[in-house]
């Protein structure tokens, strides 16, 4: 079950750019609930962009490439779900 802070961490790295201090800004901004989550998240996304660069990188994992594809289309259907029922909410309201 996905969580909103990880909605928004989705929305941070696929709307934006954790590298770019202005993406971080706008996004402890629009959300301070998770002000926590993002620094954190930001903090591991720009080590470890740094550790890209120094180290090889490993040779990719079928199962693990499964497993995240199934979670990110996981998160998509979760996060389409909600926004029809606010939406119908809306319009029933």
């Amino acid at each position: 079950m996905t969580t909103h802070s990880d909605d928004v961490l989705f929305k941070y790295v696929s709307q934006g750019n954790p590298k770019s201090n202005e993406n971080l800004k706008r996004f402890l901004r629009l959300y301070p609930e998770c002000r926590e989550e993002i620094i954190e998240f930001t903090a591991t996304w720009r080590a470890m962009s740094i550790l890209d660069r120094i180290l090889p990188p490993p040779s990719p994992d079928p199962a693990v490439e499964r497993e995240l594809l199934h979670c990110a289309k996981t998160s998509l259907h979760a996060s389409r779900r909600r926004r029809t029922n606010a939406l119908l909410s809306r319009i029933r309201g």
